[in-house]
């Protein structure tokens, strides 16, 4: 990373002094990568003009964008700083989108790059939020915290302008991914929870249709439904075979859904129910209030029958996972989907006795303690097997990096 060079000019000085001069860096922090979401520009940008070109582009991109007068806010102070003699440098780091702890690693890493071509002894924390003090641990340990400015954007107190922010944030719930997914899709789900309630509890009053059609709406948009499939066209091959695996790991988890609700709602007339789940079924149905009574054997039965589906579509996606792991160029991360397999494939049968004993639960309760003490000696030894062979590879890297 190189940094511009610059000459500082003091009146009262004729000839460089031999004493080290103090080097400040400013750090304007974007916590959640709107720089390179929003513009494309990648971080750390580092100087006066690539903040200023950075700080420009976002706002082009998105003009309500408070990081930009963040950047901007950074630019200033450093021209104040530069106006008066001080030796430092301006700085913009990134986070992740997502935020979180492998976001603030990053940033952290980007702030000890910097400070590899600009070793400055002291540093100025500038965000357009509470960023700065939350971050400031991880700064301070590679450089001195002299001051932390927030730059807060002002709005008007008008009522026109006061709706104008109001929309802004609805918006943001409606379009950001972070937040529509439980402003909007959660409150779908429960809308579709509430007409399949209705639906077998005929005594609810609900407008079944209008209910249908929001909760759709809600999960389509809170979970970028409709923006996903306008991604589908640009798939490559590899992707289209991708997106096949997840429909095909969908479609046989919904048929192993279908077949434990089958269970209690036979097709054909209320005569041919013979079985004991479709009995339970009646009788909730006609005496709701014995459901809690009758909860665990009804959940034992769901499972029973739908399980073998469930799992096969899970083990599905979770091979197809480890395919496309093994074609992609790069490091293979294999070791870890094919834990899940078999971790999958050794809780089938626990399962499928926890569901035996909601059914009948004086008959395999101790069979079910045994296969659950079996099945976790079986993980812990696993787990150990691998704790070792990744250590004894990670001695191994860092071995040969030394």
């Amino acid at each position: 990373m190189t940094f511009p060079s610059r000459t500082i000019l003091h009146s009262n000085e004729s000839s460089v002094t031999s004493a080290k001069p103090s080097r400040t860096l400013l750090i304007c922090i974007d916590r959640d990568d709107d720089v390179g979401v929003k513009s494309g520009v990648r971080t750390p940008i580092v100087g006066r003009d690539a903040c200023v070109a950075a700080a420009t582009k976002l706002s082009i991109s998105d003009p309500e964008e408070a990081d930009a007068n963040a950047i901007f806010a950074a630019v200033k102070e450093y021209d104040n700083l530069m106006s008066k003699g001080e030796f430092c440098e301006v700085v913009v780091v990134s986070g992740l989108f997502e935020r979180g702890v492998l976001g603030d690693k990053k940033i952290r890493n980007q702030v000890q790059e910097i400070l590899k071509g600009y070793p400055a002894d002291s540093a100025v924390l500038i965000s357009d939020g509470a960023e700065g003090e939350e971050l400031a641990p991880v700064i301070q340990s590679l450089v001195p915290i002299v001051s932390i400015r927030k730059v807060i954007v002002k709005h008007s107190r008008s009522v026109e302008e006061s709706y104008q922010v109001l929309g802004r944030y609805l918006r943001m719930l409606v379009f950001d991914p972070r937040y529509a997914k439980y402003a909007l899709g959660v409150p779908g789900i429960i809308f579709i929870a509430l007409v399949l309630t209705t639906i077998y509890f005929p005594s609810a009053d609900t407008p079944l249709i209008l209910v249908v059609f929001i909760g759709i709406v809600f999960i389509i948009r809170g979970f970028d439904i409709d923006r996903k499939i306008e991604q589908i066209g640009k798939l490559s091959a590899t992707g289209y075979l991708r997106l096949f695996s997840v429909i095909a790991s969908v479609l046989v988890i919904l048929v192993g859904i279908a077949t434990g609700i089958s269970v209690f709602f036979p097709s054909g007339a209320k005569a041919s129910c013979s079985n004991p789940a479709c009995s339970l079924a009646q009788i909730v149905t006609h005496t709701p209030s014995l459901f809690p009574n009758y909860a665990p054997t009804m959940a034992g039965y769901f499972i029973h029958y739908s399980e073998l589906f469930v799992w096969m579509g899970i083990a599905i996606y979770i091979t197809t996972t480890i395919f496309f792991n093994l074609i992609r160029p790069g490091t293979r991360r294999v070791a870890r989907y094919l834990v899940e397999l078999f971790v999958l494939a050794l809780l089938y049968f626990p399962v499928q006795i926890f569901a035996n004993v909601l059914i009948s639960p004086s008959s395999n309760s101790d069979f079910f303690v045994a296969i659950i003490m079996f099945a976790l000696a079986v993980n812990f030894t696993i787990a150990a097997y691998l704790y070792r062979f990744f250590s004894r590879r990670r001695r191994e890297t860092q071995a040969i990096e030394i």
